[in-house]
């Protein structure tokens, strides 16, 4: 076997190293798309889990609630038994000036008292922080990382500028700590300020983040929870380090599990490619089968044969992938923390992509797999072929392998099964959008081949028409080698049904959450204190409300406050506003209830109402109820309305201000949404509201039209790395377009050589290759259509429902299919320059000569 593959494969692979290249990165890019995501979220997640451990310290408990824990309950839980020492604790990332050392995570803890859960590594010129109080008498005190000094160039005493919400502030360095510990979590990006400095800061009023709770020798967990629990009540979460750091990434592997299913559809498309060319691969090499046969190899042999040669490419492929995923999972990872960052208020302390052995493994298997499954029915194939067949020139390739009628019964069979089963589940989940997946894809691969020949044939007198010479060439061409063509149209189709079917359901959201602003973000202004959607760094004090109705020019403002807790599981959003003055102005699209229900139900009896995706994912309505934790213990709210929302994933729950305050006692507010009088110019009350506010509080103030892009903004990031992975598929089926048509030219070398002699000119050779491009492109395009449009109908239906409750109304994406329709004979032309040089250089003596 090692002559064979010395002598027959290289020397094939030396005669058609352009094609073979070609198939090769078919696999690359599969496998690079796969091991730069899966490297990017290990190191996301690993980032994640470092910084809560680190920071954690010698913590075993975390104390949070729902908006803050109030600072009486840390005396209340110093008195427990079990309980050794307790530490308040504010965590926020903020920005230096200098944009280029990274953000930083500020650390607000108590100095006084949190030495027993955290080591901080003081040494030499820094003894001085063994007397905290020094440290608490200067306000604009900061301890530094020692790596992070030595970046910016600070010593003790020195300042830096950083952005914190009320504006630029100067923070002095009194301290450096050595890198060993609590001083390596988020890379060393690390300051750490007086907790009650940092309340000032971050607008938490009389209110940390959590508390962090060290047990007593002798005392489990178990029993610390259980004491903590009992003291404190529903309304507070108390839990280990470990589980938070769980939750936060099991929430970034939610967030990929798109990506991968993507990458693995790059590696299925590479899996085409293989087959294609090893379907070639067999016809061109039939002599040497032939010759194989007839001296005494047997037919596992020869299969064997063509099976190592994919093991080869696989391995190759496989371990150039992971360089080229190697190369780019830094922007991957950029993309991926900038991104749950913003939508989901996680962070990580980035640093550089790690490629743990594991991925690369994985990788390469992928790799290996996909090129030995896609090589291993034309391998099967070529064992099949008998000596006297193999000299017949033309038989293999032109032969139509197997039943049409049976292969179309089957291919019905599974795509129908595909479309039963999405529109009615027996099942859901995981299950029901494999299943899917499975049997649609399926059904695709055993249809597309019949469905593209007859189209072939259909449009063969057109082009005959549109070009005689050009038009026949490519006929034939197409018509001849009807395994290469269909296996080409196969991977284009299932490249472009990707596309169209995600690319319809990310155009159908965006859509769909465009009308919803519209008819719900009705102010003219939106005052916030914080850029973060889902952590905000700074929270303005509820008496502001009545500063900002005695600016000139202000008629309305509306309060509202926003909290995420837990709920079964689930981290929901509750949000309380002014009812009353908020029905006069938005335009709610009712699934169940009406505006009358909201406005004497919640405004004036204290009930609720609800999204239209946590009535689908907890399966309560109009009439039920249901049961909040707040800090004066549980409460039943009656639910009065349902409506269509998309203020989080998870689901929402909104209800009056006034009865937020009465359960939570929490009067603090997220953003201010403020009406102008009539004929006022918006954009002076903006700036008579930030003159207002100048110099007292952070202010981040848009119009309209700026909050509503802000907003887009950040659902276009969360769908940036799909945008990407989509255009590496489209990659993968350009280059089976342009390893289609290099195979096919050297295929008809000596027929192009015939025509030549006969008079055939350059030009003529050219169009017909440029058409072989675009015949192939326009029937994948074709049988794309109606699969891309079912497949963005189920993922607006049964994947989003999955992933996030909502149903999205069916929009086909009509644009992507016009930008389709005016790129590919572009991207087609393009694929085809090669080939087509290639043909028309031939010699008429050399091509005659071919064999």
């Amino acid at each position: 076997m090692n002559f064979l593959l010395r002598t027959l494969s290289l020397s094939y692979v030396r005669r058609h190293l352009m094609k073979t290249l070609l198939t090769l990165l078919g696999v690359v890019v599969g496998v690079a798309t796969f091991s730069a995501i899966r490297s990017a979220q290990g190191t996301l997640v690993k980032g994640i889990r470092s910084t809560v451990d680190r920071v954690a310290g010698k913590a075993h408990l975390q104390i949070t609630m729902t908006g803050g824990v109030p600072e009486e309950i840390q005396e209340k839980v110093r008195t427990l038994p079990g309980i050794r020492a307790t530490s308040p604790v504010i965590e926020q990332i903020v920005v230096p000036e200098r944009g280029e050392l990274g953000s930083l995570m500020v650390i607000g803890i108590d100095l006084l008292g949190d030495r027993e859960m955290r080591e901080y590594g003081f040494e030499g010129e820094d003894a001085d922080l063994d007397d905290p109080l020094l440290f608490l008498a200067q306000p604009d005190s900061a301890i530094f990382t020692r790596d992070f000094a030595g970046r910016a160039g600070l010593k003790i005493g020195d300042t830096i500028p950083v952005r914190v919400p009320t504006g630029v502030k100067r923070v002095a360095a009194r301290g450096l700590l050595s890198p060993k510990g609590f001083a390596e979590a988020f890379g060393g990006n690390l300051m750490v300020v007086d907790v009650y400095a940092a309340q000032e800061l971050f607008g938490r009023g009389r209110r940390f983040d959590r508390i962090d709770v060290r047990l007593s020798e002798g005392t489990t967990v178990a029993q610390g929870t259980a004491t903590l629990e009992k003291a404190l009540g529903p309304a507070y979460r108390v839990e280990t380090p470990d589980r938070r750091g769980a939750q936060m990434e099991q929430t970034v592997t939610n967030f990929v599990v798109g990506f991968n299913v993507t990458s693995g559809f790059a590696l299925c498309i590479g899996t085409f490619l293989i087959f294609n060319a090893f379907n070639v691969a067999v016809n061109r090499r039939r002599r040497d089968i032939g010759t194989l046969r007839a001296l005494g190899a047997t037919p596992r042999q020869v299969q064997a044969l063509f099976l190592m040669e994919a093991l080869v490419i696989g391995m190759v492929g496989g371990a150039v992938g992971c360089l080229a995923g190697g190369a780019i999972s830094e922007g991957f990872l950029k993309m991926m923390g900038q991104t749950t960052e913003t939508v989901y208020g996680i962070s990580s302390s980035g640093g550089s992509v790690m490629f743990p052995p594991g991925i690369v493994l994985e990788a390469m298997m992928l790799g290996v797999v996909a090129s030995v499954v896609g090589a291993w029915n034309p391998a099967l194939a070529a064992s099949r072929i008998s000596p006297t067949e193999a000299f017949a020139k033309g038989a293999f390739q032109a032969k139509i392998a197997g039943s049409y009628a049976l292969r179309i019964a089957a291919g019905a069979v599974a795509f129908g099964c595909a479309v039963l089963i999405a529109l009615f589940p027996p099942f859901g989940g995981n299950p029901l959008i494999l299943s899917v997946m499975a049997l649609g894809g399926i059904g695709m691969v055993l249809l597309v081949g019949p469905l593209s020949r007859v189209l072939l044939r259909v449009l063969a007198p057109l082009l005959m028409g549109l070009s005689p010479v050009a038009g026949r060439l490519c006929s034939n061409a197409l018509l001849g080698a009807p395994r290469r063509t269909s296996g080409t149209v196969m991977a284009m189709a299932l490249s472009l049904t990707f596309v169209l079917g995600f690319g319809g359901y990310m155009g159908s959201m965006t859509e769909t959450m465009v009308k919803w602003m519209d008819d719900v973000l009705t102010s003219d202004l939106y005052v916030r204190a914080s850029a973060n959607w889902s952590r905000p760094d700074f929270l303005f004090p509820g008496t502001l409300r009545q500063e900002l109705l005695k600016v000139p020019g202000v008629r309305a403002v509306e309060s509202v406050r926003t909290i995420r807790p837990m709920y079964q599981g689930h981290q929901i959003v509750i949000s309380s506003f002014e009812v009353e003055p908020v029905l006069k102005r938005i335009k709610y699209e009712y699934f169940s209830g009406n505006e009358q229900s909201i406005r004497q139900g919640v405004g004036q009896q204290g009930m609720c109402f609800v999204s239209d995706n946590f009535q689908s994912r907890f399966k309560l309505g109009v009439g039920q109820e249901v049961e909040l934790i707040t800090p004066q213990g549980p409460v039943r709210f009656t639910i009065a309305a349902v409506v269509r929302d998309f203020g989080s994933d998870q689901g929402s729950i909104y209800m009056d201000r006034a009865t937020y305050l009465r359960h939570w006692q929490d009067d603090r507010v997220d953003i201010y949404d403020v009406s102008v009088v009539a004929g006022a110019d918006a954009g002076q009350v903006r700036n008579l509201i930030r003159a207002q506010l100048a110099g007292k509080m952070p202010a981040l103030i848009s119009t309209r039209q700026e909050f509503i892009a802000e907003i887009k903004k950040a659902v276009d990031a969360f769908h940036a790395l799909t945008k990407v992975t989509l255009f590496l598929a489209l990659a993968v089926a350009f280059l089976g377009i342009v390893t289609s048509l290099l195979i096919s030219v050297s295929e008809r070398t000596r027929e192009i050589g015939v025509l030549k002699a006969l008079g055939a000119i350059p030009s003529q050779i050219v169009r017909s290759v440029v058409a072989e491009a675009l015949v192939i492109s326009l029937v994948a395009v074709i049988v794309a259509i109606p699969a891309g449009n079912l497949f963005a109908s189920f993922m607006e239906g049964a994947v989003a429902r999955f992933f996030t409750g909502w149903s999205m109304p069916h929009l086909y994406p009509w644009d992507i299919l016009i930008q389709l329709f005016v790129a590919l004979p572009f991207v087609s032309a393009v694929a085809a320059w090669v080939p087509a040089r290639q043909a028309a250089r031939l010699k008429i003596t050399e091509a005659i000569e071919y064999e």
